[in-house]
């Protein structure tokens, strides 16, 4: 009698690209794309990697939105929108990035004060050559993944046609359908997660996303001796290429390099974190006492 092969969940997928005849379709968006972090949705999962302790109420919105996407019965992550708010240096990006890195999914960054950019979420027609298509399906098409999650800069200093292009992106019916005018496709967005970035002194018009949940970031911590400096030295770690589980460098290594005077920011605290590890990796020929990192 043949021998089964063991169990395995299918990894739940969808077909993100869209087009008008049978001609194969470009990035491969007419493939299934994965859906992804529903092994990771419960308690003990995405909330207990994020390494946010310092920010209790981001941590409170990704347990909601775990146990929402538990109660629905829908095995991956997906958040939304939601808007991001706190004082300059707050750490927004890299909780996003982070966010995307426990969850298993891309990360993209859709600057809109970039004029290409803006051009193209507006569809004003004046779209550069060098875009081929947005960041967001980029990011999609590169990691073969349907539920990114997207880091958008500047909705609080753009004008309203470029508001209006992402209110399209990000509105949950007409997002299904969001038109790559670039690329002659449309593209289901309907899993992206959107975290739109909003500075203390600015706010996003509430008809961009009026059903978006919204958050405000605390102060980064100062010094080196908390959860959020190792996780910026994670990410670091992994914009470098080292792997962290490697004795490559310990923790002991790194802090040497640091500075003592405490971070204003979490973009200043990265830098840091980025020179102390170029630091560690110079060649030495002394010996080492350290434990791996």
């Amino acid at each position: 009698m043949a021998t089964l092969a063991p169990f395995q969940p299918a990894t739940p997928a969808m077909i993100v690209g869209h087009g008008t005849d049978d001609e194969p379709l470009p990035l491969e968006l007419g493939e299934p794309f994965a859906l992804l972090g529903g092994d990771r949705l419960g308690p003990d999962g995405i909330p207990f990697l994020m390494m946010h302790e310092h920010q209790p109420d981001l941590l409170a919105w990704v347990r909601e939105r775990c146990a929402a996407m538990l109660a629905a019965e829908r095995p991956w992550f997906s958040g939304g929108t939601l808007i991001l708010g706190g004082v300059a240096g707050a750490g927004r990006t890299h909780a996003a990035r982070w966010l995307a890195r426990v969850v298993g999914v891309s990360h993209a960054v859709l600057n809109l004060t970039d004029p290409v950019i803006a051009a193209n979420v507006a569809a004003s027609g004046e779209i550069g050559e060098a875009l081929g298509a947005s960041p967001v399906t980029i990011a999609m098409a590169t990691a073969r993944c349907a539920n990114s999650i997207v880091s958008v800069i500047g909705a609080d200093r753009v004008g309203d046609d470029v508001l209006a292009g992402l209110a399209a992106m990000i509105d949950p019916e007409r997002c299904r359908r969001w038109r790559e005018d670039r690329l002659g496709i449309d593209v289901d967005l309907g899993e992206v997660t959107w975290i739109l970035q909003r500075d203390v002194m600015r706010g996003i018009p509430s008809w961009v996303a009026p059903r978006a949940d919204a958050v405000a970031l605390r102060p980064v911590p100062t010094g080196h001796d908390h959860v959020l400096a190792l996780s910026i030295c994670c990410e670091a770690m992994g914009d470098l290429g080292i792997d962290p589980r490697t004795d490559t460098v310990s923790w002991q290594q790194i802090s040497e390099q640091l500075p003592r005077y405490g971070q204003t920011s979490a973009k200043v605290l990265y830098a840091n974190m980025v020179n102390a590890l170029r630091q560690c990796l110079r060649p030495n020929d002394a010996p080492s006492d350290h434990q791996p990192f």
